[in-house]
């Protein structure tokens, strides 16, 4: 009865009040929305505009037979590669549509044939160039056609499969890195356990016609800047805001709380001496993260075969070879599947098919942080990226990675001018 009364009185009196004072309040709200979706597209249309007018090159990565470096080197790589220029001012941003660089780093199978590549801004390649042979003199860099270009999806002809990989936990807690596999010792390259093995040897035992496209996407990780400020804004003392290097903050205070115990006044104090030893170790992981540059990240896995080829077991594996680098203790990765869960999500099988044509197009145009193809990126660390993305040792056996038949060698002092 009081139920039903209640249903009345909402019925009656709320709803029609609520309505009569959105009509009354309209001259308000409805302006603030319309300025809400109008600056939302400016801003939209100009990135857009900007980031179409600038040229892009694909540049693959020819690897020594032998690299001895450990993924400390292209720690050092990416750590050049944290630019935040280019959208200092308001004007820049909201005006002229500039935007921070961005790169993708790319391992690809066209057939089984494994290679390396990245993509940057035509104006990032010299820096890019001189930043990998400082680290990695016996590679050779070559500018390279877009094997995206090559491949034409066809819905009819082709079958797609992909996903866009997601942390498990908060950003600060990092993922195991080279660190924790003993890489930044420089082991012998017999006891050298490299985490991208799996992924590599994979992607070798594709066949002819299948290809699998795994993409990392970065961008310098910067503080939120506010609409119309030149720069992060001070507040109480700090710089306005870096969730990320808060979230680290909380995270740690959250885990010093645990380990509070009640004095005999009744007041709870944090024990450090009573600390697991798990719970000292995720300290002192995300103490550790947070310590390195950090990036804005998307991963973004494709896996394309013509119809009569296509295996579903391909697109899985693509899936479950990130799996090294989950910690149960620390974070992770989750994939994002194309699919639906239940068939009436997607009765007409019209979402599916549109899902599959935006992911190839966003990965296409290496898009993740900017309309059209937007996703939802997480912030890893200069060292997360590194053991998720270096140039492995002769550890790694793949035999159709492609490598170079010899080091490059430097010309003999003594020759005659």
């Amino acid at each position: 009865m009081i139920l039903q009364e209640l249903l009345q009185f909402i019925t009656i009196v709320v709803i029609p009040e609520t309505v009569r004072w959105l009509i009354y309040l309209a001259v308000i709200w409805i302006p603030i929305v319309i300025a809400e979706y109008a600056w939302h597209s400016w801003v939209s249309y100009v990135h857009r505009s900007w980031i179409a007018k600038q040229e892009k090159v694909l540049l693959e990565i020819r690897l020594p037979q032998e690299t001895m470096k450990s993924p400390l080197a292209m720690e050092l790589v990416l750590t050049a590669l944290y630019q935040t220029g280019g959208e200092g001012t308001p004007i820049d941003r909201y005006w002229e549509g500039k935007v921070r660089p961005w790169f993708s780093l790319e391992l690809v199978s066209i057939g089984g044939d494994v290679r390396f590549h990245i993509w940057t801004f035509k104006t990032q390649r010299n820096f890019l160039e001189a930043s990998i042979y400082a680290q990695y003199p016996d590679v050779e860099i070559h500018e390279v056609d877009d094997y995206v270009d090559s491949t034409i999806y066809d819905p009819e002809t082709h079958e797609v499969d992909g996903a866009v990989f997601e942390a498990l936990g908060p950003d600060p807690l990092p993922i195991k890195t080279y660190v924790d596999y003993g890489l930044d010792k420089d082991p012998d390259e017999e006891f050298k356990v490299d985490p991208m093995a799996p992924l590599i040897e994979f992607m070798g035992t594709l066949k002819k016609g299948h290809q699998a496209w795994v993409q990392i996407i970065v961008r310098a990780h910067t503080q939120e800047k506010m609409p119309f400020a030149g720069a992060p804004v001070e507040i109480g003392g700090s710089k306005y805001p870096d969730k990320w290097k808060d979230e680290a903050k909380e995270l740690i205070e959250k885990i010093i709380k645990e380990s509070e115990v009640e004095d005999t006044e009744g007041n709870k104090m944090p024990n450090l001496a009573k600390m697991t030893k798990g719970q000292q170790e995720r300290i002192a992981a995300i103490e550790r993260s947070v310590s390195k540059y950090a990036f804005d990240a998307g991963i973004r896995m494709l896996y394309i075969a013509p119809k009569d080829l296509y295996d579903k077991g391909v697109g899985g594996g693509l899936k479950g070879v990130f799996a090294q680098f989950n910690a149960s203790n620390l974070n992770g990765f989750k994939p994002v599947g194309l699919t639906y869960d239940y068939k009436w999500q997607d009765w007409m099988g019209k979402k599916l098919a549109e899902n599959k044509e935006d992911h190839f197009k966003g990965y296409a145009l290496r898009s993740f942080f900017h309309k059209p193809y937007k996703e939802k990126w997480t912030v890893l660390n200069t060292e997360e990226l590194a053991t998720m993305y270096h140039f492995p040792g002769s550890t790694v056996r793949t035999p159709t990675l492609k490598r170079i038949p010899s080091k490059r060698a430097d010309a003999p002092a003594n020759l005659p001018i």
